[in-house]
């Protein structure tokens, strides 16, 4: 039967990877990249090949650092909630650092969407989603305080 714990598990091994894959990408990631452009997409033209690996290295590597500390403060928030910690600071700072990150890589990838549309769609989703954790940081940490609070009434 699915629980509480299971679906933690779940979402910490899926971190895992989601870490190896960003570590393969770190490595491989403008060889796979030109492997999709020249079989999916068809392009035969070496010149705007090179172009677009240029652009995905100046969208793609910048962003890697933030992806790392988000799956990071994932794992560590996961982590807390595995233990029974949901309502603590530790969680909101998490929160805070993986919503950050996303505006940061929302930026970048706006930039990059100046030269290629499709960029843009991962900008505003990003930028959608590091709304959004911004949200659900401002209410765990309101309900951290709150906790605090009754902890301290008698």
């Amino acid at each position: 039967m699915w629980n509480r714990n299971k679906s933690v598990i779940l979402s910490i091994a899926v971190c895992f990877i989601f870490a190896v894959l960003l570590t393969i990408g770190v490595f491989f990631g403008p060889a796979l990249m030109k492997l999709w452009f020249v079989s999916y997409r068809g392009w035969g033209t070496e010149a705007a090949i090179e172009k677009m690996l240029i652009l995905f290295s100046c969208c793609f590597y910048p962003s890697v650092p933030f992806a790392y500390l988000t799956l990071y403060s994932l794992l560590r928030m996961l982590f807390n909630i595995k233990k029974e910690e949901i309502f603590v600071i530790q969680n909101v700072r998490y929160l805070r650092r993986i919503s950050w990150s996303c505006i940061v890589v929302a930026f970048i990838t706006f930039v990059g969407g100046i030269f290629y549309v499709p960029f843009l769609c991962i900008a505003v989703a990003a930028a959608f989603v590091g709304l959004l954790l911004r949200v659900v940081k401002n209410v765990m940490q309101n309900a951290y305080e709150i906790k605090q609070e009754n902890e301290l009434t008698i």
